[in-house]
């Protein structure tokens, strides 16, 4: 059996910087990549069941679809691909969708847009400055130097997300805040999964980012919200469909585990 150390130093998050890496060895790296308080858990075919019960309701061949907080794109790959032709528009959108790289000798430094130190990647070792002020004391000589340096750009999507992108116009991405209202091509279908939980907000803030996602629907657009149970994880993913009216959300299906935040989506009243 391998230990902790072993799977540890295997999923080397250098590797997102490679092109020819895998999409399974990218959704690995992402598990050490920690920006803006959360860290990037994903994985292929997670929500096989909420793509379903939103396919029950709803004919999307005439939708722009838009994702908010996608992670690295597997799970918005997962439901293109289901959708074949079926849609008009899909972006698949995050806070934090690209970083910036820069060397300084053998040690890799990521920033996110607000040029905060993401991590430090270098030997068999990887570093979370913003996480202590032990470690960021440390590196922060090679932050500094890192910051003088010419910088790359690091897109934070899996290799799968990239390739539909390529082949396929109508999917696209954006660096998009879920606490803002959308700009651009208003979407007919706003998703979200895992973004949206107690677990990284309080109440006022999670409607805020209801009320933004509401304001940023066509009229009569819809709403999904998915979630994972964090304690029984033998419960399947939680989701649920919701329609906007001019008094906030109408239920339109729901998981028999009800989303987390199922309460706070029927709460928002638009200004």
């Amino acid at each position: 059996m391998e230990s902790k150390a072993e799977r540890y130093f295997r999923y080397d998050p250098g590797v997102i910087l490679e092109d020819d890496v895998t999409p399974r060895d990218f959704r690995r790296a992402m598990l050490s990549i920690h920006v803006g308080g959360t860290y990037k858990i994903t994985h292929a075919g997670r929500h096989g069941l909420a793509d379903d019960l939103l396919l029950r309701h709803l004919d999307l061949s005439s939708s722009h679809i838009v994702e908010m907080g996608a992670s690295d794109g597997s799970t918005s790959v997962d439901l293109i691909r289901r959708l074949g032709d079926g849609f008009r528009s899909f972006t698949i959108s995050d806070k934090y969708i690209e970083l910036t790289s820069a060397r300084v000798g053998r040690r890799i430094v990521l920033f996110d847009h607000d040029d905060h130190c993401v991590m430090v990647i270098g030997g068999h070792f990887v570093a979370w400055p913003e996480m202590s002020s032990a470690v960021h004391a440390l590196y922060s000589r090679t932050i500094s130097v890192a910051r003088t340096r010419q910088r790359s750009t690091v897109l934070l999507l899996n290799p799968d997300a990239r390739a539909i992108m390529r082949d396929d116009p109508r999917v696209t991405f954006r660096a998009h805040d879920v606490f803002e209202r959308w700009a651009g091509d208003t979407p007919d279908l706003v998703r979200a999964a895992n973004v949206l939980r107690k677990l990284y907000f309080d109440d006022r803030q999670l409607l805020v980012a209801l009320a933004a996602i509401h304001s940023s629907l066509s009229p009569g657009g819809h709403f999904q919200v998915i979630d994972h149970h964090r304690v029984a994880l033998d419960i399947p993913p939680r989701s649920g469909l919701y329609r906007a009216t001019s008094q906030g959300y109408e239920i339109v299906e729901e998981t028999e585990h009800r989303p987390e935040i199922a309460d706070l989506v029927l709460a928002v009243r638009p200004k």
